[in-house]
């Protein structure tokens, strides 16, 4: 397959909505989910291509041929990459201050990855991993509520901005020419418009930074990208929240260290039906989990209803990494 990074560079602010049904209107998370960024993609394929276009993307996401990673964050020249749920045999001979260190820590540039690895087992932590980098600043927007014949109500809406030299990029993988200039322009497309909640507010615009094919790796990050995305090691890392298939989840399950996250939400589409209607509520592994053994995923029908159906990304993809 063809592997690609892209940089996204936000123009304005996002609204990413936390995942456990809570508070998602007054927050924001950093990132965005892979199911997320999917729907978007799907939306957007509507516009340019009508029904045909959802079709398409469908069926490349059954069969395998599209992958997504989550959306993660990038500052300067650095890529981020969660951190592993894994609990070495040596780290408990870490000096305190160390383990506390690794605790805090969420996100693992790439460059420093390979040394964190050997952190857990008892060798020094980079330096840099000592200070988690800023990636922007989290805030409110105060937007109001007009009801008919009622007062007008006010609310907050949480929000996240990034700063000039910070974004998002994810990772995908395609197989055909095709399907790389299809999914181009649906990227291209949907940053027009904006990703994420309250599009209609301006939230979520971006522009693409930068397109890379890591099949022609050109540095030492790309380059450990790449042979991470195609060569199996000892464990592999998922990169996106996802969920294993019929008949995948107990072998997946062997010596695993995972955590997870819900996924629910509403249909948002015109057609599907009159008012509002939830999708089905899934709870898929979240991105940072460590697998012995891999898993395909699949791509869930989780509409309850309505005039079409609605579709959950839920494929995984996974680095292979020494931990």
């Amino acid at each position: 397959m063809n592997y690609f990074l892209i940089k996204l560079a936000f123009d304005a602010p996002v609204h990413f909505g936390l995942p456990d049904g809570g508070q998602t209107l007054a927050a924001s998370q950093e990132f965005l989910h892979a199911d997320s960024l999917f729907s978007a993609l799907c939306h957007t394929a509507l516009q340019l291509q009508g029904e045909a276009g959802i079709k398409r993307l469908c069926q490349w996401a059954e069969d395998g041929e599209l992958l997504l990673s989550d959306m993660l964050p990038w500052q300067g020249e650095d890529c981020f990459l969660p951190k592993p749920f894994f609990m070495a045999e040596g780290r408990k001979d870490s000096p305190a201050s160390q383990r506390k260190a690794v605790k805090k820590l969420k996100w693992i540039a790439v460059k420093d990855f390979p040394a964190f690895s050997k952190a857990l087992h008892g060798g020094d932590l980079p330096e840099s991993c000592g200070q988690q980098p800023g990636f922007g600043a989290a805030g409110e927007r105060t937007r109001a509520a007009i009801h008919d014949g009622e007062n007008t109500v006010p609310y907050q809406v949480g929000i996240f901005s990034f700063n000039e030299d910070s974004g998002l990029y994810f990772i995908c993988a395609v197989n055909t020419e095709e399907q790389e200039k299809f999914l181009m322009s649906l990227i291209q497309v949907l940053g027009i418009g904006g990703i994420g909640g309250k599009v209609s507010s301006g939230c979520g615009k971006y522009h693409v930074e930068d397109s890379v094919l890591l099949n022609e790796y050109f540095d030492r990050q790309t380059q450990w990208l790449y042979e991470a995305l195609t060569e199996k090691r000892s464990y592999s890392l998922l990169l996106n929240a996802s969920l294993p298939g019929d008949g995948e989840l107990d072998k997946a399950m062997e010596g695993a260290s995972f955590q997870l996250v819900r996924r629910g939400g509403y249909v948002s589409s015109e057609s599907h039906s009159s008012r509002p209607l939830k999708k089905e509520t899934q709870y898929f592994f979240r991105p940072g989990s460590v697998f012995v053994n891999r898993y395909e995923g699949e791509l869930y029908r989780v509409s309850r209803g309505g005039s079409h159906p609605v579709y959950r990304y839920g494929k995984a993809l996974f680095l292979g990494v020494e931990l």
